[in-house]
Order: structure tokens, then C-alpha cells, then sequence
């Protein structure tokens, strides 16, 4: 396994060198674009696989078709580590019985997120800007007493009932992207979450080991605020 890895911040300062093209990596994370939406061509795309061919000392031979900058982040990485790794992937919802209304407006205040969440013992916002929510969220102390403190952001979409977000503070992920989605359904409002990322080289968890604790734990986290959420609407069971 390779001890370099490719970020995204350093992605997108190469690709501003090389096209010109200014990118903003915060943004595009909370808010993912093409190559060709950031308006960069295929000769500048081209020169940009060139670069990271040579500074990484890889054969890309599938780079030009990648179309996202996460996306090539995540190939490169998995290059770096003789093509073994792979990215990783959640997907997991729960049916809450209660209206859409109530389910959106108590998921999406994250300042009571400790309440909601029990991992979370703290939710601090740093920042708000329109609909974006930039915040601090701190674990409990686990077994060893270490407590785990990272900077977030979502961008939330009433019109549609989706949230995009990211991790700001990767910590140990090479990228952390989470979608959030809320669908009517017979019986109440399904949340859906889908969560999109990789671990870097040197991680006390491999991407495979956080993919199946992410999916434990979303499991017993949609659990209990389904029961709060729907407590709140008081919604029978």
C-alpha cells in the first residue's frame, strides 16, 4: 500500500494550474459538477491526467472518462494501492410514521442532533449562509475515552427533500460525501441515506471495515429517531 494518496484539495489545485479554471473544492463537494460543467475541456481534462500520471507515476488509461473530481480522487487512490482498494458505499432508510413536514424540520435541526443521535454529544454551528450549514459535531468518548470532533457541511433542498453533505475535516477519509433524500410512502416518510467514500492509507479502519460499521450503526441511529420522530408527531405504533 502506497503511504501517498491524492485529496481532493490538492485535486483541485492541480486542475486550477493546469486549466486555469478556479475550483472550488468546499463547493463542489457540497454541490458535485462534471468536468465539463467547471468548464474545463477534454484537452485541459487531458492535461490535468497527464499531471497526475507523472506526479504520481501511474498509468491512468481510464482517467479521461472519469467525470468528477471526487471520482478521481478515488481512482487515482485506488491505483496508488495496486488497484485493491475500493471506494466505499451506504445505502440505508427507514419508514417514519409521521408527516413529511415533521420528519424534514426535526432531521434537519442539527443543533439538536445530540438529542436525536447517540453517538453525538455535541452539534456546534460555525456558519450559516443561505441554506448552507456549516457545524462542528463531537462524539462521546469511546472505549479508550477518545472523542472524535469533525467540521461538516449540508446543503438542504426543501423544494426537493434532499440534503447534500460532506466532511470538511476528513480526519481518517481520503473524502466523506452523504446524501440525504425523503420520499412520502405509504405509511409515512422513508429517509433515505447514502453515504459515498474511502479511507486513507494508513487508517485504523480499511474502507470495507467502515462500510460495515457505517451500516450497523445507521441501522440503530435511523431506529432511534424513528421512535423520537414519531413520538413527537404521536404517531401510534
Amino acid at each position: 500500500m502506497s503511504d501517498r494518496y491524492l485529496s481532493l484539495h490538492t485535486l483541485g489545485a492541480l486542475v486550477s494550474r493546469k486549466t486555469g479554471v478556479p475550483v472550488d473544492t468546499t463547493a463542489l463537494a457540497a454541490r458535485p459538477a462534471t468536468v465539463s460543467d467547471l468548464g474545463i475541456d477534454s484537452l485541459g481534462w487531458l492535461g490535468v491526467v497527464g499531471e497526475l500520471e507523472n506526479e504520481y507515476d501511474l498509468s491512468l488509461d481510464d482517467g479521461e472518462a472519469i467525470e468528477t473530481l471526487p471520482a478521481m480522487v478515488s481512482y487515482v487512490n485506488r491505483m496508488l494501492d495496486g488497484g485493491t482498494r475500493t471506494p466505499g458505499h451506504t445505502d440505508n432508510r427507514v419508514v417514519i410514521a409521521a408527516p413529511l413536514p415533521i420528519v424534514w424540520s426535526m432531521t434537519n435541526d442539527v443543533e439538536s442532533w445530540p438529542k436525536l443521535f447517540s453517538e453525538y454529544a455535541s452539534a456546534e454551528i460555525l456558519e450559516r449562509h443561505g441554506d448552507r450549514v456549516l457545524f462542528r459535531l463531537a462524539t462521546h468518548p469511546d472505549e479508550t475515552g477518545t472523542v472524535y470532533r469533525w467540521v461538516s457541511e449540508r446543503v438542504p433542498d426543501e423544494a426537493t427533500h434532499t440534503v447534500r453533505a460532506h466532511r470538511v475535516e476528513t480526519g481518517f477519509f481520503e473524502y466523506m460525501d452523504i446524501e440525504w433524500r425523503y420520499t412520502e410512502v405509504e405509511g409515512g416518510v422513508e429517509m433515505r441515506w447514502i453515504q459515498d467514500f474511502a479511507t486513507k492509507p494508513g487508517a485504523p479502519a480499511t474502507t470495507e471495515g467502515m462500510t460495515a460499521y457505517i451500516n450497523e450503526n445507521s441501522a440503530v441511529q435511523m431506529e432511534r429517531i424513528r421512535g423520537i420522530v414519531e413520538a413527537a408527531a404521536g404517531s401510534p405504533r
